[in-house]
């Protein structure tokens, strides 16, 4: 057997949300970006999936676009062990909360895993975010899994969370303040065996 890596790098243009969505988003540019419509009335069910499952060394990042005044919260993003086609049916968390099984999510300054919570986690609080920053995360080729603020590195949130046979999805809540994001960049590189 011989090893070798393969980059690839997906563009925006390729890597989208998925049709399956919060109740209050609406998708554009071709499904690239996600609004939380009626964001002055209403705070949830502003969930997002990547349409595609985040495999090997992946790094999915977005950009905030749009924020509200008058809501407490914020983005909140991670991972999930659920297919979004799960939800199809019509019910759908109308936000990520320690409550949901299968996901690291991370709010604020907290890191919620299952229904564990860690607190504290990172140097950024999530409602501090501005117009234009980036937000993202990244998990090595072995299941380690940190989130980013405009590129830099919060710590590790989990480890193995390829040690299942599970596929994994990225997601974010638009969720109080958070209105609009864009995907920026999806960057996978898997191992291969010939």
């Amino acid at each position: 057997k011989q090893w070798y890596q393969r980059r690839v790098a997906i563009t925006a243009g390729q890597f989208t949300f998925h049709r399956i969505h919060g109740s209050r988003i609406r998708l554009s540019n071709s499904s690239k970006t996600a609004t939380r419509l009626e964001a002055a009335k209403f705070y949830d069910n502003g969930v997002v999936y990547s349409a595609l499952p985040l495999s090997g060394h992946a790094k999915f990042v977005v950009q905030a676009q749009e924020l509200a005044v008058g809501w407490s919260g914020s983005f909140k993003i991670g991972v999930i062990l659920i297919s979004p086609e799960v939800f199809k049916d019509g019910f759908q968390p109308p936000r990520y909360s320690p409550a949901m099984p299968h996901s690291w999510v991370w709010s604020s300054l907290s890191l919620h895993v299952g229904q564990d919570l860690k607190i504290s986690y990172g140097s950024v609080n999530l409602e501090d975010l501005k117009k234009g920053d980036k937000l993202g995360m990244e998990i090595s080729r072995e299941g380690t899994l940190q989130f980013l603020v405009n590129d830099r590195s919060q710590g590790a949130a989990a480890t193995n969370v390829y040690s299942t046979d599970k596929l994994v999805y990225g997601f974010v809540d638009h969720y109080g303040q958070a209105v609009t994001s864009t995907i920026g960049y999806v960057i996978t590189q898997n191992q291969f065996t010939v």
